[in-house]
């Protein structure tokens, strides 16, 4: 099978446009097929400029998306990292950007701590065999703990909207995730999305739900990677788990060890 034609998507605000200045040479150097295929880039117009993203990033087919729309007033607070309003805007960015603006079969999720590190070869077409609606990087458990609760509790909502909706939940099951007491998460075989490729009419069905409910461009939970897994899992529309550690990226947290990642690359 051949590797479908696919859009790297990515996102910056003030902080994330300081760790894109410091990877994209990473992903420029060690993985071609990101400058074979077209890049979006979208910012957050209130803090972000496009020159500036023009300066850092020299991608030859680059589109940039200003977000989030005027007028959206986004869910969340400062209680936690996990609800905090920025973190709700750019995460929905991830559903509905990629929604109105990619024309390839896929697109490519690719976080701006996400170093490239070699494997100039990296993608492997057997998992795209079937359309697969997300192939990802594994991950082990889901926080906050309710959070798959939460996804069951809103698409009940959906069905319950009109009865009258064709709707493609027929027959499926809440995931009824249930996290064991005082615990912070909920333990189960999931996706972490830092690198990972999505289906793009799935994603489009991702969005249309969302706003269906919601009447904006949000997310009932603030996790990209949480709501399309829930999506796809109860779906029934294919969810490769795949190393992308293995495949030559390298994910980091601070920005001292971003840099400590990306020096150690260019050197090679």
């Amino acid at each position: 099978m051949l590797i479908p034609n696919f859009t790297t998507v990515t996102a910056v605000d003030a902080k994330h446009i300081l760790q894109l200045a410091m990877t994209w040479p990473t992903w420029r150097k060690w993985k071609p097929d990101i400058i074979k295929n077209p890049m979006l880039i979208f910012y957050e117009h209130t803090q972000v400029k496009p020159e500036q993203i023009h300066a850092v990033c020299n991608h030859p087919n680059l589109n940039l998306v200003p977000w989030p729309p005027e007028g959206v007033v986004f869910a969340g607070d400062d209680s936690s990292k996990w609800s905090n309003t920025q973190r709700h805007k750019m995460l929905a960015g991830f559903v509905y950007v990629p929604a109105e603006h990619i024309k390839t079969p896929y697109w490519l999720k690719l976080d701006t701590d996400a170093v490239a590190t070699g494997m100039p070869e990296w993608i492997d077409p057997n998992w795209f065999v079937g359309e697969p609606a997300i192939i990802s990087h594994p991950w082990g458990f889901t926080r906050p703990a309710d959070q798959m609760l939460q996804l069951d509790a809103f698409i009940e909502k959906y069905l319950a909207k009109d009865s009258r909706i064709t709707t493609p939940f027929s027959g499926t099951k809440p995931l009824n995730l249930v996290p064991n007491p005082g615990e912070d998460r909920v333990c189960h075989k999931r996706i972490g999305s830092w690198c990972g490729f999505f289906h793009s009419d799935f994603n489009r069905l991702c969005a249309s739900i969302a706003w269906c409910i919601l009447g904006s461009p949000q997310l009932p939970v603030a996790s990209q990677d949480g709501y399309t897994f829930y999506m796809a899992t109860r779906l029934n529309r294919g969810v490769v788990r795949t190393s992308m550690k293995k495949r030559g990226f390298q994910v980091w947290a601070t920005m001292d060890n971003i840099r400590k990642a990306v020096k150690e690359s260019m050197e090679k």
